[in-house]
């Protein structure tokens, strides 16, 4: 193993231990057992159903990732395992992205070479937001429509919002059919006090940049059929994670449709992104959860109580994530 990528692997464990410790704290190991209890048996499904998203989510990896050189020394299994560590990662940083990609790279920079290595995560990770504005754009006029009363100013964000989700998934499908890297540079290149030095690295990497922009178009332009069976696979993962509040509904005698859990989900995602920077999502989720439930005119402690449940269920696969990342690799797993 690759003496440097053993070090991220242990430091970011021991952050990751210290970071859930401060989080099981702040909940309460009391609360979170009285929850546990209060949901039953249901906990167990509200769990397993994200053992099948992230298996989506390491499916749709995989795809992206087969054919290239070294690939086939990284199973499907490992994958989904970086996946989990990768989101786990994420969870636990102010700001989205700031770990769990670049931790992925290192795992897999020494089967597949540092530039598709690099190149296959940002596919991912592009992946994965495109699909998460298409569940928006589904789901947010089923919300509009559904919804008995909505407040004028609330609908018209929400209008805005299906506007800028075909603006961004446009802009996602220039940046799969053109590459990132050198669309990110000109845009950066436009910065005042930054723009000389973007120029200089465009100039001086620019080989560097022609090949990490052909690995990254590479998948819409030459395998399409690859690149729309991951992108059904993130969408897929992203409706099935809904399931998990009709599940957290019923230990408290609600029955919730499969649409009304689509559009809690969706609002509550939609104003944790908003609010990007909290870790975990402190908070913000909590708060999309309480204004989806009322809308919906269902009693607002429902939402306090689904909140809490998937927070505890976020820690239970963090946990899970970090302790993922102390397992040998092999080609097996």
């Amino acid at each position: 193993m690759n003496r440097k990528v053993k070090i991220i692997r242990d430091l970011l464990f021991v952050v990751g231990m210290v970071v859930l410790s401060w989080m099981v704290y702040r909940v309460g190991i009391d609360n979170i057992w009285e929850n546990i209890k209060d949901t039953g048996w249901w906990f167990f499904a509200i769990v397993g159903i994200w053992a099948i998203v992230y298996t989506f989510n390491g499916l749709a990896f995989h795809v992206i990732l087969r054919g290239g050189n070294g690939c086939e020394d990284v199973s499907l299994l490992r994958k989904i395992k970086l996946m989990i560590s990768g989101f786990a990662i994420n969870s636990m940083t102010p700001v989205g992205l700031l770990g769990g990609e670049p931790y992925k790279v290192f795992e897999l920079k020494e089967y597949v070479g540092i530039d598709r290595a690099t190149s296959g995560v940002l596919l991912s990770t592009m992946m994965h937001f495109l699909a998460h504005f298409i569940f928006w754009m589904v789901s947010v006029p089923i919300f509009i429509f559904v919804v008995p009363v909505i407040p004028l100013g609330i609908k018209l964000i929400l209008w805005g919002v299906v506007i800028g989700g075909f603006l961004l998934t446009y802009w996602a499908f220039t940046v799969f059919r053109k590459g990132l890297i050198r669309q990110a540079l000109r845009v950066a290149a436009r910065i005042p006090f930054a723009k000389k030095k973007v120029r200089a690295y465009a100039a001086q990497h620019a080989e560097r940049i022609e090949v990490m922009d052909s690995l990254t178009s590479e998948l819409f332009i030459n395998r399409k059929k690859d690149f729309f069976l991951a992108l059904s696979f993130e969408v897929i993962a992203r409706f099935l994670s809904s399931i998990e509040i009709m599940f957290m509904a019923i230990p408290l005698g609600i029955h919730l449709t499969f649409f009304q859990c689509v559009i809690v989900a969706a609002f509550s995602s939609l104003f944790a992104n908003i609010l990007f920077f909290s870790p975990m999502q402190l908070g913000t989720r909590e708060g999309g959860f309480g204004i989806a439930f009322s809308m919906l005119t269902i009693p607002l402690g429902v939402g306090v109580y689904v909140g809490l449940i998937t927070r505890i269920r976020e820690m239970f696969w963090i946990a899970i994530g970090v302790i993922l990342m102390r397992i040998k690799p092999s080609k097996n797993l």
